[in-house]
């Protein structure tokens, strides 16, 4: 790998320099329309109807996790229209530089042009365009820098604020970066991956985390097993004292951990508990939630992620 995990001193402070270097070139990269990413957003995976987009935002969400692939576009757009529209037409009134949208795709071609993309959505630019998956980009050496450099020109035309990857792990982050820090241009400004308190990439939440490149995490609340989850003594028991919700203790522990969240919802009841994490605020004056570093359940991931188990520690108990 480009970065080892055994360093000597010169090589951290190296490291150091080139992560100052790489600040610079993402303020100097990155639009007028500039719009810090919300910690908790609305996941939109296989959401079709409009009235839950809009529910969502009279709730109070302000990021959309979008997708060319998830086939409701047309539900994104018209429910936009409802959300930007002045409250004196009967619509929100919710001004377009208040929120934050996210768009993934498989790469940047003819057919999949990013100024159609943005008529299909009703926008003008989009905050944040990911590549959605690495098979794509990283098939080779050539192919991944010509990526980058087509992801950039999009950026350079203020079709995007912000440039990013989605499910790409410490292996193909090491490559991009450096590339990237070879011919000096812009990092990644997130990362989207799987990850919540059964499935934690170790390696690459700590590279990210280093190298500043922002961890968003989908299926925070799990994915096949999130009854698994949800349902979990530890979750439970937390949940049972603090008079709340499991999914609002598990977004609750995954934004103090750093990460941005985007759970999906089809349900009003769930997108509003999911966005009221606030009330779940006393959880981290009574208890502290750790991982350990013993693999849980190597079956619930599809990636060679670590897995870390979810742990209630008493910390009264820990002090004695």
């Amino acid at each position: 790998f480009f970065f080892s995990s055994l360093e000597n001193m010169e090589a951290v402070k190296e490291k150091n320099m080139l992560a100052k270097e790489n600040n610079k070139r993402q303020k100097l990269n990155t639009n007028a329309q500039k719009l810090d990413l919300p910690r908790l957003g609305l996941g939109t995976y296989q959401i079709v109807s409009k009235d839950i987009i809009l529910s969502a935002f009279q709730i109070g969400y302000r990021h959309l996790d979008l997708a060319s692939c998830y086939g409701n576009l047309n539900a994104v757009k018209e429910a936009l229209i409802e959300v930007f529209k002045p409250k004196v037409f009967g619509g929100l009134g919710i001004d377009r530089s208040s929120v934050f949208i996210t768009m993934k795709v498989f790469e940047i071609t003819s057919e999949i042009y990013i100024p159609d993309l943005l008529k299909r959505v009703g926008v003008q630019y989009f905050d944040l365009l990911l590549y959605h998956i690495p098979n794509h980009i990283f098939q080779t050496q050539s192919k991944m820098e010509a990526s980058w450099q087509t992801i950039l020109a999009e950026q350079r035309k203020q079709n995007v604020v912000h440039i990013g990857v989605s499910n790409c792990y410490k292996q193909h982050l090491n490559r991009l970066l450096k590339y990237c820090n070879d011919n000096h241009l812009a990092f990644p400004y997130a990362n989207e991956i799987l990850i919540n308190p059964y499935v934690m990439p170790v390696e690459t939440i700590e590279f990210c985390k280093y190298w500043n490149i922002k961890l968003i995490a989908y299926c925070p609340l799990g994915f096949s097993y999130s009854e698994t989850l949800l349902g979990d003594e530890r979750v439970k028991l937390i949940a049972y004292e603090l008079d709340c919700k499991p999914s609002q203790v598990v977004l609750s522990w995954l934004i103090k951990q750093g990460f941005y969240v985007i759970p999906k919802s089809s349900i009003e009841d769930h997108l509003k508990s999911n966005f009221n994490l606030q009330e779940t605020d006393i959880l981290f004056n009574t208890f502290m939630i750790e991982c350990s570093l013993d693999a849980f359940n190597q079956n619930l991931s599809w990636d060679n992620g670590e897995m870390l188990p979810f742990i209630l520690i008493d910390k009264k108990a820990k002090a004695k």
